[in-house]
């Protein structure tokens, strides 16, 4: 085995029309799928790896989007305390999808998604914890006691106490979370033997240091990670300090939230990462109004010409934010 290669996660995107190609292409070697779409995606009948369905609408031609999570190495599959996990002795992926029934019980929900993941980490043998996705319905909405994101974020960090997780400096994964019109609760994780190189922002609070004001218990995720020469971004906004900057002002906060993308970049660098070509870069943009995006294309995509840019239409984890971006970047597409 290409230890380095095995170490090193691959995204591949594709659109409906280059999905079964991949499938082909990677066959015995994919490590999980997300499809985006407001609609069902393909059924994959028989398929063992993970595969969600985040129900979030593309704003594209193609109103489907799959992100495939490849291997240099073939892979092996499991499940354990409902989960779905592709493995391929350096690198595991997996995922979960919880219904929820109760709209009030989204602290105890991901308390119990993220104790399963943990349990499943020291299950496996891969107890670090590099990248998490986290998708579910009515993210700013009221919950039983507060918003439900902050609800969400109690359960997240309960978790990570009640398991043993300690939450500081270079602990953390990077991650993001975004609100969906339906469905369930959509957790994908990206786990690994060694640990990352967690990135800051030094003109943003670290997020689990944020003060009281914005809930009970902080989010738990660092700005960005480094994992074998690729560089994982978290979802980033219009924040800095700890305070939304420019409501209501979709491109004020797009210029904000740039110079936060640039900054971690920046860091990235500082900590060794060599990506230099656009080729290799994937930019996921949320926008809270679909209305946005003709305003918000050109401006991204002057600046990373030649990168894969994809826009969906979610709810940001702050009702004031109307932008957020996560990237994914390999030093060698």
């Amino acid at each position: 085995m290409d230890d380095v290669a095995a170490a090193t996660p691959r995204l591949v995107c594709a659109s409906p029309a280059q999905f079964q190609g991949v499938l082909i292409e990677f066959a015995g070697r994919i490590l999980g799928v997300l499809a985006y779409s407001a609609a069902a995606p393909a059924d994959l009948a028989g398929f063992e790896a993970p595969y969600v369905w985040v129900r979030l609408p593309v704003l594209a031609e193609d109103a489907c989007w799959y992100e495939v999570w490849v291997s240099s190495v073939p892979v092996t599959t499991g499940k354990k305390s409902g989960l779905s996990f592709a493995s391929n002795g350096k690198l595991l992926f997996g995922s979960l999808v919880m219904d929820e029934a109760d709209r009030s019980r989204i602290e105890q929900m991901a308390q119990a998604a993220y104790t399963a993941i943990f349990d499943v980490l020291d299950h496996t043998g891969y107890p670090e914890l590099l990248r998490l996705w986290n998708y579910f319905p009515d993210i700013n909405g009221s919950g039983c006691k507060m918003e439900r994101y902050r609800e969400f974020n109690v359960g997240r960090h309960n978790a990570f106490g009640s398991e043993g997780r300690p939450i500081g400096d270079g602990l953390v994964p990077a991650a993001c979370a975004l609100g969906t019109r339906q469905g369930p609760l959509v957790a994908c994780f990206l786990a690994g033997r060694v640990r990352g190189v967690c990135l800051e922002n030094p003109r943003q609070t670290t997020a689990y240091r944020y003060p009281e004001e914005y809930g009970p218990r902080s989010p738990t995720f660092s700005r960005g990670m480094l994992v074998g020469g690729v560089l994982l971004v978290s979802g980033t906004a219009s924040i800095v300090g700890s305070r939304t900057m420019h409501p209501g002002d979709v491109l004020r906060q797009l210029d904000e939230t740039l110079e936060n993308l640039r900054l971690v970049i920046s860091q990235a660098r500082s900590g060794g990462f060599s990506g230099a070509s656009a080729a290799g870069l994937c930019l996921n943009v949320y926008l809270r109004r679909a209305e946005d995006r003709t305003v918000v294309c050109g401006r991204i995509e002057t600046e990373y010409a030649g990168a894969h840019v994809v826009y969906f239409q979610a709810d940001v984890c702050r009702s004031d934010l109307l932008v957020e971006i996560e990237a994914f970047w390999m030093s060698h597409p």
